[in-house]
């Protein structure tokens, strides 16, 4: 077929000798040859850059005979592009004007080609294997059936692989010639699985031998785009003032350098194995430090228990021994007043049925038995044999706090486990403790002093005095009494104990059992605490509370502020607070913020600086 290239560096007349489907550049190429110039300059072309001649009408073909069908038209047509031989060659139209036979490449090269064609289009893009059953769906493409309802599964549309367009109705019409097509095109081949494989599911394609563009050998390598090329690349546009090599000389030049860098490799893996071998030798030494130290910590605590075992044991024997000896004693004095107490009852009686004697001789007859027995009753009553037991078990003995060892402790007294040695030299004096129980605005106040000039600690000395923040979430005033022993049982007792409670109480409990919860605890502190100082702190208001709730949070600040007073306990009232949050009324946000908590612990560190120092 006669052409003239345009856009090109040639004019001349030129001829198509055959075509093919470049897969990489996705388009239809034309193999050129120009009429009176070297082969060697023929070139694969894009169809853009031909313009092909006008051809003389010719005569009317004959009628063509009856089609056979399409599913075997197809099957002859993929026969005859598979089947061509080395030495075969394809005819072109008989109505054009010299025609020529088209170069064939080598076994193995066009036909794999052909085939991969071929199988691309007989394979179903979902499972990438022949076609099962297939089905043509609205965008015109093919799948198996099975892997379309598969992919169609669980959803309300389809998204086609090939075109991406969205199929929302699950419509589809089965393509029996495309099916047909399949099964003759499997028997045409004799090993269909390796001929009818696509070329993107092959393991590793073999590189080509001949150029992409001109169909020439590939003999040289440009060092500049680091591509193999043939010798028309070289003089080529895309190649200008590019650096080549011929293959072998490439291949030698690499191959050196690749050598260069094997060696600072090898080097690099040496390093790095040596590294990671002492770090797993450093994995092995943590872990067993790790079993080490469990055990150590287990055998240590485990003494701990024998040795508290023991001075339980000890302790509660000795309660018991003591416990009955004085029960025994004030048994046997009730005894001895009870029979007092009949004895005295029946001179009683005897002495007024004396007095009602209104015979004289009767009245005077052992009158002076009579008295002198009364009176000796009421001397053996009076007498200091005839006292009351009052003796009481030791408190500090067996309801102190149990001071616990140290470790060295209970080593080396394991043979002595009745003594308890001091946790701290008595040289060494002890901070006082001061705690601050409250709900969860201690928690955000306890933030807030760590970040103010006066610390956590709100200014107090640390060899003086040791501030403890007791915040929780949701802290009821029932919670308190328990609090405060779980805590001295850990810590000792505390020089003062400030308290910020009663939030969650107003508004979920009665006001009058709440008030009488205050009385009674505030009444028991006092007696079980002589020597720690408790400070109340006002109930701040909330937010979201209304009316009544805001009345009973009054109501409620100044009936513990009195009943704290009636015991000795201080009072740290939040007016300035109140007030501030107050006027925030009218706006949306009513929250507590950091200005107020400064206030907060202001007031709180004043007091405690005020009655402590």
């Amino acid at each position: 077929m006669a052409c003239t290239i345009y856009n090109g560096i040639y004019a001349d007349d030129s001829e198509v000798v055959k075509t093919r489907i470049n897969k990489r550049a996705g388009r239809e190429e034309f193999y050129v040859h120009y009429i009176g110039l070297n082969c060697r300059q023929n070139e694969w072309v894009d169809k853009t850059r031909l313009l092909l001649v006008k051809q003389e009408e010719e005569e009317e073909e004959e009628e063509e005979e009856e089609e056979e069908g399409e599913e075997e038209a197809a099957a002859n047509e993929a026969l005859q592009e598979t089947s061509g031989s080395e030495n075969q060659s394809v005819k072109l139209e008989d109505d054009e004007p010299e025609a020529k036979r088209i170069k064939v490449d080598p076994p193995g090269n066009s036909s794999v080609r052909v085939s991969d064609d071929l199988a691309e289009e007989l394979t179903c893009p979902l499972c990438n294997e022949l076609f099962k059953e297939p089905v043509v769906v609205k965008c015109g493409h093919n799948f198996c059936c099975g892997c379309l309802d598969k992919a169609w599964a669980g959803q309300d549309s389809f998204t086609c692989p090939a075109c991406k367009e969205v199929i929302n109705d699950k419509k589809f019409t089965n393509n029996r010639a495309l099916a047909n097509l399949v099964k003759k095109t499997a028997r045409a081949f004799a090993v269909p699985a390796a001929v009818l494989t696509p070329a993107k599911s092959l393991a590793k394609e073999k590189p080509p031998v001949n150029c992409l563009v001109h169909d020439e050998k590939l003999k040289l390598f440009c060092k500049d785009d680091g591509d193999l090329s043939c010798v028309i690349c070289r003089d080529s546009l895309k190649h200008t003032c590019h650096s080549f090599l011929p293959i072998m000389d490439a291949v030698c030049v690499y191959k050196t350098e690749l050598s260069s860098i094997v060696t600072p490799l090898e080097d690099a893996l040496k390093v790095a194995e040596q590294m990671a071998k002492n770090q797993n030798e450093k994995i092995g030494r943590h872990k067993t430090t790790m079993t080490e130290f469990r055990e150590h910590i287990e055998s240590e605590f485990q003494k701990m228990y024998k040795f508290m075992k023991e001075k339980e044991q000890k302790l509660l024997e000795k309660l018991q021994e003591e416990g009955e000896s004085l029960l025994m004693e004030m048994e046997d004095n009730i005894a001895k007043i009870e029979e007092n107490i009949k004895c005295i009852k029946q001179s009683i009686a005897t002495t007024s049925e004396k007095l009602n004697d209104t015979d004289s001789v009767s009245f005077l007859t052992d009158i002076k038995m009579l008295l002198k027995k009364c009176q000796d009753q009421q001397k053996e009553a009076l007498s200091f044999e005839n006292t009351l037991i009052d003796r009481e078990l030791n408190k500090e003995t067996y309801k102190a706090q149990i001071q616990f060892p140290k470790f060295e402790d209970v080593r080396t007294t394991k043979d002595v486990p009745s003594a308890v040695p001091s946790t701290v030299p008595s040289t060494v004096k002890k901070p006082k403790q001061i705690w601050i129980f409250g709900n969860s605005l201690l928690e955000c106040a306890a933030r807030r002093a760590k970040a103010s000039p006066f610390g956590q600690n709100l200014g107090f000395k640390q060899r003086d005095f040791t501030v403890c923040w007791m915040g929780k979430v949701i802290m009821r005033w029932c919670d308190l009494l328990t609090e405060l022993s779980h805590t001295r049982s850990l810590l000792g007792t505390p020089c003062a104990v400030v308290f910020h409670l009663g939030i969650h109480d107003l508004e979920r409990s009665s006001f009058f059992n709440l008030i009488s919860s205050v009385r009674r605890d505030f009444a028991h502190l006092s007696v079980e605490y002589p020597d720690t100082k408790f400070v109340w702190s006002d109930v701040l208001p909330k937010k979201h509370w209304k009316t009544t709730v805001e009345k009973k949070r009054k109501n409620f600040n100044v009936i513990v502020a009195s009943i704290a007073q009636e015991h000795g306990f201080g009072v740290i009232p939040h007016k300035e607070i109140e007030r501030r949050l107050n006027r925030k009324e009218q706006k949306p946000s009513r929250s507590i913020e950091h200005e107020d908590l400064d206030i907060f612990n202001n007031n709180i560190k004043n007091y405690l600086s005020k009655i402590l120092m």
